[in-house]
């Protein structure tokens, strides 16, 4: 159970902390852009398009490309959270000052999702609007917001992105070291994206089953998993390395 009192001390040092602040804003602004940046390559491309090409068009895929990078912005939000404490020596003293060192990460967690949580929903959200826009005034298709796969994606999008925030979280706790986690967590995610060069098993097997490709797929509706099991994968991921982070947290000082 999360502390009020822990709750609140954690959101103090969060807040104080300028890089936290400014990387919340920045995170939207850049969704925004990007948004804005790959549909109107995109329309300029529909332009020119053949018959066939015009037929494949996809306005949602296309707009929505920069979530692979959003997404790191996002668990780097999580990997702060912890790492600022460990670079600023201040774990210490919030472990002297907190009996149960799983209330403090029950702590840090909630943070983390109640700032992460509305960064994301923004984040997904103007680039939604932004990409359908610019499509549109480009003279290419565009999706609505009331589309299915558009709506799906605007309810579960922010909630995948919040949880890679917890998974940057439990590195930051595990790793002790912003550069350190903030590196690993990027390679982490990164890597469905350069699994095309694989060997054909393999590609396979990240493109399907890696964590949080499984859970974009899920929410894009592209997963050849059910959705619930897409989104479950990383669900269980997330769990699994929280518990390996509250373990670290228990049984070493700071």
């Amino acid at each position: 159970m999360i502390d009020a009192g822990v709750l609140k001390a954690e959101w103090t040092k969060f807040s104080s902390i300028r890089s936290t602040m400014v990387l919340s804003a920045a995170t939207a602004a850049v969704a925004g852009l990007l948004g804005w940046l790959f549909s109107s390559t995109a329309a300029k491309e529909y332009a020119t398009a053949t018959a066939q090409e015009r037929l494949d068009f996809q306005p949602l895929d296309l707009g929505m490309r920069g979530v692979f990078i959003v997404q790191l912005l996002v668990a780097a939000l999580g990997v702060l959270v912890a790492s600022s404490e460990y670079g600023s020596g201040t774990m210490r003293a919030s472990l002297a000052a907190v009996s149960s060192r799983g209330r403090l990460l029950a702590a840090k967690c909630g943070i983390t999702v109640l700032t992460a949580l509305p960064v994301s929903v923004a984040a997904v959200w103007l680039m939604f609007a932004t990409s359908q826009m610019t499509l549109s005034a480009g003279g290419a298709p565009s999706v609505m917001p009331g589309d299915p796969v558009a709506l799906r994606l605007l309810l579960f999008g922010p909630l995948v992105l919040t949880l890679l925030a917890l998974f940057g979280l439990s590195l930051g706790v595990l790793l002790r070291g912003t550069a350190a986690a903030a590196n690993v967590s990027t390679a982490f995610l990164l890597l469905p994206v350069m699994a095309g060069a694989s060997p054909g098993f393999l590609r396979d097997l990240i493109g399907v089953y890696w964590p949080s490709m499984a859970a974009l797929q899920a929410v894009s509706g592209k997963s050849e998993l059910p959705g619930a099991l897409g989104f479950g994968l990383l669900v269980g991921f997330v769990a699994v390395m929280l518990v390996a982070a509250y373990v670290q947290l228990k049984n070493r000082d700071a």
